[in-house]
């Protein structure tokens, strides 16, 4: 068989005899007689890319959820204002991101200005909905609802085109929309009034900031389909850089309205005992976390990278009970317990339709 039939053929099977080893050696080496790369090595690489891209996202949900269990305990010990804490974060964040994506890839073009600032209202959304939603509910409610993310994340996916829906996927969307309505409706069902927001006085509350977290939720799913069109056309530095930006110019109006008709001018003060959690805010949980996730989002699916925030409830859960003195319902548990089931079943896929993928290169990814 000519070397050119082979382009994007799965390579053969452990099984085969030594000479056909022999073979796929050099196939693997010189493919099209001339010394380029074969099509195997970059299906190869790209495996390889996957799999730092699955040790990536579950580092970057890690520090998501101390960053949770962080940014309620400085809400509770400084009283600083959180929509100003959330303003400095991006600021600083974005002046990091944008100096190293301007040096290292220039700017974008003007003709790609209509995602970029779709992109960056929906992280505004997220990031502002989820600290309002920390804020009245509480780090363990926040990280249980939080791995709705993937399922939010797969409807936008399959509504544009981007995923397919298969009956796995579907199974788990089920799994994890009754998931997330256990835990935000599990104070009323399983135990009214054992909350640990409603013990804190938070009664209505806490009903508003359930609600805001699962906006969140669906601010962050359209955030990384739209990152995910970006990146096929960008770096994926360029890419968060510039959407962290616009949505650092959304935060700056909304907090010049909210923080000086509440505070007036000293509703700006950042004090001191907020410093650390900002700093972990922005070099951790912003610029080191996003430029991971907006890199892994080129090796895996939207919903895929959406999904590992199902980690966030174990360590949010860990974090929450060690600093915050907090403590989950049983709506929670069992919420937050259907939630990663049906990201389980989300994620996995029948493994006839891997193999196939395995040879369709790139268009894999898109699957």
């Amino acid at each position: 068989m000519r070397p050119h039939k082979l382009k994007f053929s799965p390579p053969p099977s452990p099984s085969a005899s030594s000479d056909g080893a022999a073979r796929q050696g050099r196939w693997l080496l010189q493919p099209n007689g001339d010394g380029s790369s074969s099509p195997f090595q970059w299906l190869q690489e790209e495996r390889r890319n996957r799999n730092r891209a699955v040790a990536a996202l579950c580092l970057v949900q890690t520090l998501f959820a101390l960053g949770t269990v962080l940014t309620k305990y400085t809400l509770l010990e400084s009283g600083v204002n959180t929509l100003v804490l959330l303003l400095y974060r991006d600021i600083a964040s974005s002046v990091i991101l944008v100096a190293i994506a301007t040096r290292l890839h220039g700017l974008p073009r003007r003709k790609d200005l209509a995602p970029f600032l779709l992109a960056g209202f929906c992280m505004f959304l997220n990031h502002a909905l989820f600290i309002v939603g920390v804020d009245l509910s509480g780090a363990l409610v926040a990280s249980c609802v939080q791995p709705s993310q993937p399922v939010v994340t797969l409807a936008i996916a399959v509504l544009v085109g981007q995923e397919r829906l298969t009956f796995n996927r579907c199974a788990g969307l089920a799994c994890a929309v009754v998931g997330a309505v256990c835990v935000v409706v599990g104070d009323m069902l399983m135990q009214p009034g054992k909350s640990h927001a409603d013990a804190k006085g938070k009664d209505n509350n806490a009903i508003w900031g359930d609600g805001a977290l699962l906006a969140n939720c669906v601010a962050a799913g359209a955030c990384y389909v739209v990152m995910k069109a970006l990146n096929r056309m960008y770096d994926s530095t360029l890419v968060i850089a510039w959407i962290y930006v616009v949505a650092s110019g959304f935060l700056m109006a909304t907090a010049g309205v909210f923080v000086s008709s509440d505070n007036g001018a000293g509703g700006w003060a950042l004090p001191g005992e907020a410093v650390p959690a900002l700093v972990y805010l922005v070099l951790v949980s912003s610029v080191l976390g996003y430029i991971l996730i907006s890199w892994s989002n080129n090796h895996l699916d939207s919903s895929q990278v959406s999904s590992f925030t199902c980690l966030q409830p174990m360590v949010g859960a860990v974090g929450a009970t060690l600093l915050l003195d907090e403590g989950a319902t049983a709506g929670e548990v069992l919420g937050g317990l259907l939630i990663i089931a049906g990201l389980m079943l989300t994620m996995a896929e029948p493994r006839k339709r891997k193999l196939r993928a395995a040879g369709r290169g790139d268009r894999s990814i898109a699957d």
